[in-house]
């Protein structure tokens, strides 16, 4: 199964799932062998039931370790506010492997709350495709865009302009008031 399968069903961010991959094959739980260019990676889990007759030597260094990953994920959840992959399947449409791919991209490149945002700009807008999404993205990394205060910063940019626009049309305005009358 392709990583970004795996992110789209699991609703993590890439590098969640890496660590919490490495985490498991590093506790015996899960093997991995990488894929090719043509090829998907594959995973085996590997039990830790007592065999009959037999003790399972895993069993003690697995002691505590779902409550390290029930703490971790807790403290996840308050410091991870974007899931672009969960949030454009929620809010945009059906989530293909290519868009989720290119999803993924924009995640190593940006925060993942900045790429949930663009997607959320985009939804305001009522423009559900991701072509728009990455034009959002690709103009906030223009203008150096990096985290959830530029995106604001962003956001009150085209207000501003306008307000000076109308500060120089009313000023222009008065000046043609006082060449005429």
């Amino acid at each position: 199964m392709p990583t970004a399968a795996v992110l789209v069903k699991s609703a993590m961010s890439e590098k969640m799932f890496l660590r919490a991959r490495k985490e498991l094959a590093e506790k015996g739980y899960l093997s991995f062998r990488s894929g090719s260019r043509h090829s998907s990676p594959s995973y085996t889990m590997i039990s830790c039931v007592k065999e009959a007759g037999g003790a399972d030597k895993r069993e003690d260094s697995r002691e505590g370790v779902e409550g390290d990953f029930i703490k971790r994920k807790e403290r996840r959840g308050k410091e991870e506010p974007g899931r672009p992959h969960l949030f454009y399947e929620q809010n945009v449409g059906t989530l293909s492997p290519h868009v989720a791919e290119r999803i993924t991209a924009w995640a190593e490149e940006l925060p993942d709350d900045v790429v949930t945002s663009a997607m959320g700009v985009a939804v305001e807008n009522n423009k559900r495709s991701f072509r728009y999404i990455e034009s959002i993205l690709k103009n906030w990394q223009a203008r150096g865009v990096r985290s959830l205060a530029d995106v604001e910063r962003e956001e009150r940019r085209p207000r501003e302009e306008a307000d000076r626009a109308s500060v120089w049309m009313a000023m222009y305005e008065e000046k043609r008031e006082e060449t005429v009358g």
